[in-house]
């Protein structure tokens, strides 16, 4: 999705039903975890937000916004639209005729085996489990990749602040590659 050019342009318009989050998950959510997701969305995520809309979301979800908030750049607050119960201000920015039936909108209700499926290129078999087992390498090829031959320098190793790598013409570089500061 992200390689789609109009996606590129216009950027992803995500819409975050709360209805099913409870009190009890929402305590979960500590400030680290808070912290990573703000900077996954802010300067991590390799693709641009055109808009973040919140819709169903109790009083507590609401409060953690409004403690995270000033902790988000501005260009990221002004996409970023709480709407609670009120689907007509959803329909103020997001026509009912791309919504799901669920967001008051046109068509059918949402269902992710077609997105899954759509995303998978037909891959994806609704009579399957997903799991971890079924993502697993076997294990030769894991000790093979874990060889010392086969091991690269890794982050820990390197100068703080520089990741080495090796580059055709030069024996060894010490440009910045990843700041870790």
């Amino acid at each position: 999705m992200i390689e789609d050019p109009e996606l590129q342009v216009n950027g992803f318009v995500l819409i975050i039903d709360w209805s099913n989050f409870t009190f009890k998950q929402a305590s979960k959510l500590t400030p680290s975890m808070l912290r990573l997701a703000i900077e996954g969305l802010q300067d991590s995520f390799p693709a641009r937000f055109g808009g973040i809309h919140f819709v169903n979301q109790p009083w507590y979800i609401h409060a953690l916004y409004t403690v995270i908030r000033p902790f988000l750049k501005e260009k990221t607050r002004k996409r970023i639209f709480l709407h609670g119960n009120n689907l007509n201000s959803l329909h103020q920015l997001i026509h009912p005729e791309i919504l799901p039936s669920e967001f008051g909108g046109m068509l059918p209700p949402y269902d992710m085996g077609t997105w899954a499926r759509t995303l998978l290129d037909h891959e994806y078999d609704d009579e399957s489990e997903y799991n971890v087992d079924s993502y697993t390498m076997p294990m030769k090829e894991v000790e093979k990749d874990l060889s010392p031959k086969a091991m690269k320098r890794s982050q820990s190793v390197v100068d703080p602040g520089v990741l080495k790598h090796n580059d055709k013409n030069e024996e060894e570089n010490l440009q910045p590659l990843l700041s870790l500061d």
